[in-house]
């Protein structure tokens, strides 16, 4: 037996004893994978087999844990199944097998010792990159697959196909011209496979059959255009703190100015003379049109001369847009074409989307607008499409689980509902018999809840958490902001105790006492976390409202049965699930304000119920909702101070509140503009 074989077979096995924890090895069971790449690789195993075991051990983790006992099952029989057809093959039947990148390029995979040959076939399907569809047991071709299976020299097909035998898997050092040093860099991007290459969008294209002429450029618009450099240099600032570099480029129809922070480095790799590409907001100084910090890249003369839509990626340092766009041209012009559609040929007819091989080639180096168009629809359905799988199949594994149930007497709920300072609308009372009839039906409610701001989702919340804590079981509430959760605080707590100054006996009434109740959030006092992190592991407290700081290791409880996450968009599956986890299979409730489409919510949600709250309670003043144009500003600024003389209020709300370390503030970026004025 091999010595990768036999490494390989003594970590699974650990691995099956441990109960697939992924424990076996520190870190995790894909921590081997480096070591034993090199060792199989020198017993010259099949890279068929090699990438198989790669994606097999890099996905185990993701998978839930009745699944990693398939897997690694399906992975061990792989590997004895290829041992064995090696070990019954004549040496005479050995030749050199091509290597694992079938690009015509020489790579290093090359000079590697040969390996068993097989016969030529039709490459193996890819995996599409975001999100598999559910694994299942396959007992034949995929759809995708129009030729048979490859044959042994025996007649007989493969029992179990790799995955990857196409080596879309293998690393992107083997590409020519990828060294050890940009092989790192792309890796600082997440470019670390030829998949990882095909699937790296560009984040914008340049049209240069469609690029405007300086002379028609309007000030606030987002551009690109082509232009040659008349002038540029660079010279300090402020006081020497920083760098300001200044150009003039014109393109015939006109001049424009163009200023840099902190970006000498410009003056020294452009020149007068050179033709360049902008891209940036289109800015007024004094009258006059410029851009500040706008992206800039040298001319491509084929793209110039062929009027060529051109991808744009985004970089990181050491790296500039030519070699990646030459890189990503190498590994998308070969394997684009050979990315076999895992969708049906009648389904995409029905839904009018190309093959997955048009979309890949087209959404990098698209043959026209419209092929482009396609091609972001295609891949846009296919995005859609899997996420739908997904959380379908998290929604069948959480209705699997079984849940404590919950039965609450409609005598008792009318009582609490009567207890309210206020009358339910139709639509509160329709959702709370939903949730009354899921915390009973014994599997875990996974419900969300839509309504626009004082549609009254909080007291529904309340009285969700009132009918579980009468159980005497523990309830948790998640805000994404402090204030939030500070404001969910103060209403839970007035809507679930006894107001101050009750009798005892009323007082007792309550599905909660005060004490009962706490806030835990990031600044809360650390001797006051640790005694709210006693009283939750004793049970003591029964409902608790936080932040992140509820999902964080220390915080253990001894019954948590209800777990409430509110604006749901600020939270991502992986921090709802922490918190669910932090009891056993308690009942989840999400909240949103977000206005979502049913379609839509039944698909990035569709792993939960769907409630929508949509009439306000009586009373509430009516939201009226404006939007204006950006010629338009002067209209709100008037709507501020007519409201302000009034004695009302205003809020602005700015889309970014820090600046990056190349963005110079606007008191810079005048600074500058004035000293470059003096300078003229």
């Amino acid at each position: 037996m091999l010595s990768s074989v036999e490494k390989l077979q003594k970590f699974i096995k650990l691995e099956i004893e441990r109960g697939y924890d992924n424990r076996a090895v520190v870190g995790g069971l894909d921590k081997i994978l480096p070591s034993w790449e090199s060792e199989a690789r020198s017993n010259q195993l099949s890279e068929d087999i090699i990438q198989t075991v790669i994606t097999g051990l890099k996905t185990y983790p993701t998978l839930e844990p009745q699944e990693r006992a398939e897997s690694l099952s399906r992975l061990i029989d792989q590997v004895e199944l290829s041992v064995t057809e090696r070990s019954n093959r004549s040496l005479t039947d050995r030749v050199s097998e091509r290597p694992v990148s079938m690009s015509p390029a020489e790579t290093d995979l090359e000079r590697e010792p040969a390996k068993e040959a097989e016969p030529e076939s039709t490459p193996a399907p890819l995996p599409v990159r975001h999100s598999p569809p559910p694994r299942q047991q396959r007992t034949g071709p995929t759809p995708s697959q129009s030729t048979a299976q490859p044959q042994t020299r025996h007649g007989s097909a493969r029992v179990f196909p790799p995955a990857d035998s196409t080596g879309i898997n293998a690393p992107v050092r083997v590409l020519q011209g990828v060294g050890s040093r940009l092989s790192e860099t792309l890796g600082t991007l997440g470019l670390n496979t030829l998949e990882d290459l095909l699937y790296y969008f560009p984040r914008r294209y340049d049209d240069y059959s469609q690029l405007k002429p300086i002379n028609r450029l309007t000030f606030g618009e987002v551009t690109t255009l082509l232009g040659t450099i008349q002038s540029i240099f660079s010279r300090p600032i402020r006081g020497g703190k920083m760098q300001m570099t200044e150009a003039v480029v014109t393109d015939g129809t006109g001049f424009l100015r163009v200023n840099w922070f902190n970006k000498p480095w410009l003056a020294r790799n452009f020149s007068a003379g050179a033709q360049v590409v902008l891209s940036g907001k289109i800015d007024q100084y004094m009258g006059r049109l410029n851009m500040t910090n706008p992206e800039i890249e040298s001319i491509e003369n084929d793209h110039l001369h062929t009027n060529r839509i051109v991808p744009v990626y985004s970089l990181t340092a050491r790296l500039n847009q030519k070699s990646l766009r030459r890189l990503m041209y190498q590994t998308v012009s070969y394997w684009a074409s050979r990315a076999p559609d895992y969708l049906p040929e009648r389904v995409r007819s029905a839904v009018k989307l190309v093959n997955l091989p048009t979309a890949l080639l087209n959404i990098h180096f698209p043959e026209s607008q419209d092929m482009l168009d396609v091609a972001r629809w295609r891949l846009a359905f296919d995005e859609i499409f899997l996420l739908q799988l997904g959380v379908l199949r998290q929604k069948r594994w959480w209705q699997s689980a079984a849940a404590q149930a919950y039965e609450t007497p409609q005598e008792w709920l009318s009582q609490q509902i009567g207890n309210l300072p206020f009358d339910l609308t139709n639509a509160q009372k329709r959702v709370i018999e939903e949730i009354r009839a899921d915390l009973a039906s014994g599997r875990p409610m996974d419900r969300l809840i839509q309504g626009d701001v004082g549609s009254g989702k909080t007291v529904v919340a309340a009285l969700a958490i009132a009918m579980i804590v009468r159980h005497h079981a523990q309830a948790a509430v998640m805000a994404p902001t402090s204030i939030l959760a500070e404001q969910h605080y103060r209403t839970l707590t007035r809507l679930l105790t006894a107001p101050q100054g009750a009798a005892p006996e009323e007082a007792a009434q309550a599905p909660l006492q005060p004490d009962e109740i706490r806030l835990l959030v990031g600044d809360t006092p650390e001797a006051e976390k640790q005694e709210i992190r006693q009283r939750l592991a004793n049970g003591s407290i029964r409902l608790i409202i936080g932040t992140h700081a509820l999902i964080e290791s220390p915080v253990e409880f001894q019954r948590l049965q209800f777990a409430i996450v509110d604006e749901q968009h600020r939270f991502g599956v992986s921090q709802r699930s922490a918190l669910r986890s932090k009891g056993e299979n308690p009942h989840l409730l999400v909240m949103t304000a977000t206005p979502i489409p049913r379609s839509l919510a039944l698909t990035v949600y569709g792993d939960l119920d769907l409630s929508v709250m949509d009439e306000m309670p009586a009373g509430r003043q009516p939201v009226s909702t404006h939007v204006l144009r950006p010629v338009e500003r002067e209209r709100a600024y008037n709507l501020i101070r007519a409201q302000v003389e009034q004695g009302h209020q205003a809020f602005i709300i700015y889309p970014r509140v820090e600046l990056s370390e190349d963005q110079a503030s606007p008191e810079e970026v005048e600074e500058g503009a004035e000293e470059g004025a003096q300078a003229e």
